[in-house]
């Protein structure tokens, strides 16, 4: 290399390193939630499938009850997929009777699952803790009440792995329900009143 190639060569490092010197600042996206994560998840049932579940949805600040909602989301999501299961069931020409039975236990109870998501969000929206576990402690059990249908016939629950994840999601939200109730302080609803009973002022047996 010769002495003018020398000084081109230098001539450009020097303008590249000028460059690099005088450049805005390379903003680098905080996951420092990482740990909170990994704390909030603990608490749950299932910390891997939370930590799977939620991880995506966060790129600065951990909020506990944004990862709720992206867990409530996700049992939506998965109750959904089972019920165009057990639609694609229904169709089958060569459904047995017991199978039938079990279909229709199924679909009423995750009938009940997607209306009691639908009042957790509403919850959970009104920082309503009380509720919203309430709501999930049911999903919980419609999810057993489907399962429990197939004793018996399990060679025939050909979505047993799916009505498992919703147990499994279920159980976390319930559990991040718990762990945000108490960790917020509750909001004092007020309560339904009743309306007047003819009988509040009778004394004694009504005949």
């Amino acid at each position: 290399m010769d002495i003018t190639s020398k000084l081109i060569l230098f001539t450009i490092t020097l303008v590249s390193l000028l460059f690099v010197g005088n450049a805005d600042p390379i903003h680098v996206v905080n996951r420092d939630f990482k740990p909170d994560l990994l704390n909030f998840c603990k608490k749950t049932s299932n910390p891997t499938l939370c930590e799977n579940t939620i991880q995506s949805h966060f790129f600065k600040h951990f909020d506990p009850s944004e990862a709720l909602k992206v867990e409530v989301d996700a049992t939506l999501a998965q109750t959904q997929k089972a019920m165009a299961i057990i639609n694609d069931l229904y169709k089958k020409s060569d459904i047995s009777k017991s199978l039938k039975d079990s279909l229709d236990i199924c679909k009423e109870q995750y009938g009940l699952i997607l209306d009691a998501i639908k009042q957790t969000s509403d919850a959970i929206a009104a920082r309503n803790w009380v509720e919203a576990r309430s709501q999930f402690g049911s999903i919980i059990s419609s999810q057993q009440a489907c399962s429990d249908s197939f004793e018996g016939i399990q060679n025939e629950f050909t979505f047993a792995t799916d009505s498992k994840a919703i147990f499994d999601l279920g159980g976390n939200c319930l559990d991040m329900i718990v762990d945000l109730e108490k960790s917020e302080p509750q909001i004092d609803l007020p309560m339904t009143e009743s309306p007047p009973s003819p009988f509040d002022n009778v004394i004694g047996p009504v005949s």
